[in-house]
């Protein structure tokens, strides 16, 4: 039975809304360093004359398998330790990472530099989910971790229209450094400012923590969980190809410079990002006054609802452009508002009921273990598999092969969603067998 998190209400408004927001700027530039590199693809590709594989390859594999392998370990340190202090680790090193970035002469270089990206980050959102779960009660939490999960759009945002704006003006070495100074800076704040209530709220073996593998054990033995984790990796295999690639779809199959991709990726993808992991959070905290299974059903719906509009953005004519309020704007820029919007209700949905069905002494653990997964079946599988098969549709479809890439990964959508319906199925059983 899950018991409440002693730190509850036990520090002031003002105090919880300002760590909320150190976390969404520290998220913010994670997501930045991470994503910027997307738009930097043509220039790193035309400077080390890098293939399509091989730069999936180094956006997903190089960057992904070290987050991985870390995210547990160092989610556990958090529980254990400290989780402030493990946010604030992980900051710095990724910054210093994400710098090197851009001081390489060699794609090897390149790809070391985006291991140690992804071992710094790895340490980051566990821990934050974990801080925020702790300061906020459960009638307001899935709403302030709504707004934590905004960061993952917030730096799309900075990532892409930011490092767009700095390589155009400069290069793109100059976009990789920029963007990952003031994460040294937020490192040294949270780790002065951060929670410090009784090992930072984190359990011990004693107080139930237990070890990582029955934390794991713990989390698959839901089924709710275990559904929503799948739900969302499946999903996230087209999603995580997209944040790679979108970008040279724009460019080869729509005519955009860099700088216009980087707009139009930010306004649209990203805004409408940014306003469904807010409205994740808050639907879920009004609607399952009614029906506890809404803290998964609106994650699922909004994976369903996805799916037909990113098959009409992938077949929509090249170039096309609408008015709209008295605007020339790209046909593709206003369907990723829509499909950006949908696509990002899934997230403080789903952390909210990580933080329901677990105990606090391991919820760090089990945020992990749900980033993991999610990771594992996206990230591992959607660049490298989008950009291979662009390269294999490449004689056939010439400049057009990334739209038809993306378009056969869609389908992935859709039996994302029927896993995330199928978690909220069990989610009323596994909260009352729980006692969240």
């Amino acid at each position: 039975m899950t018991q409440p998190d002693s730190s509850e209400g036990s520090r002031s408004p003002f105090y919880n809304g300002y760590i909320l927001v150190l976390l969404l700027i520290i998220n913010t530039l994670s997501y930045a360093d991470r994503h910027v590199f997307s738009i930097l693809i043509p220039d790193i590709k035309a400077e080390f004359g890098a293939s399509d594989s091989v730069l999936g390859l180094l956006s997903g594999p190089a960057f992904i398998v070290s987050y991985v392998l870390l995210t547990l370990p160092l989610a556990r340190l958090g529980d254990r330790w400290s989780r402030r202090g493990v946010v604030a680790l992980a900051a710095g090193l990724w910054s210093i990472a994400s710098a090197a970035c851009g001081i390489v002469t060699h794609v090897a270089q390149m790809a070391v530099a985006r291991v140690l990206v992804g071992v710094g980050e790895a340490g980051a959102m566990p821990s934050s989910q974990a801080i925020v779960a702790g300061l906020f009660s459960e009638r307001k939490r899935s709403s302030a971790i709504g707004v934590l999960t905004a960061g993952t759009y917030t730096g799309l945002v900075v990532g892409l229209t930011g490092g767009a704006a700095i390589a155009s003006q400069w290069d793109w070495r100059a976009a990789f450094i920029a963007l990952s100074l003031p994460g040294l800076l937020l490192a040294v704040l949270i780790w002065l400012t951060g929670p410090r209530q009784a090992r930072d709220g984190a359990g011990s073996a004693s107080d139930g923590g237990g070890s990582l593998y029955q934390s794991v054990r713990l989390f698959l033995a839901i089924p709710s969980l275990r559904y929503i984790a799948l739900g969302v990796g499946v999903y996230n295999v087209f999603g995580y190809a997209g944040a790679t690639w979108l970008p040279a779809y724009f460019i080869r199959s729509h005519g955009m410079s860099v700088l216009e991709t980087g707009t139009w990726l930010g306004l649209g993808a990203a805004a409408g990002g940014i306003a469904g992991s807010l409205a994740g959070g808050v639907l879920v905290d009004s609607l399952r006054k009614r029906n506890e299974a809404w803290q998964l059903r609106v994650p699922a719906l909004g994976q369903l609802a996805s799916f037909p509009l990113l098959a009409i953005m992938f077949l929509l004519p090249g170039g096309m452009h609408v008015s709209f309020a008295g605007l020339d704007v790209p046909a593709v820029a206003l369907l990723l508002l829509a499909t950006g919007f949908l696509s990002a209700l899934w997230a403080a949905p789903a952390y909210g009921a990580v933080a329901r069905l677990i105990p606090p002494a391991q919820r760090a653990q089990a945020a992990g273990v749900l980033i993991v997964i999610v990771n594992l079946v996206g990230s591992v599988l959607g660049p490298p598999a989008a950009g291979i098969a662009s390269d294999l549709m490449s004689a056939s479809f010439g400049e057009e092969s990334m739209r038809y890439s993306l378009l056969a990964l869609t389908v992935l959508v859709f039996a994302g969603g029927l896993l995330s319906w199928r978690a909220s199925l069990s989610y009323t059983g596994d909260l009352a067998r729980s006692g969240g």
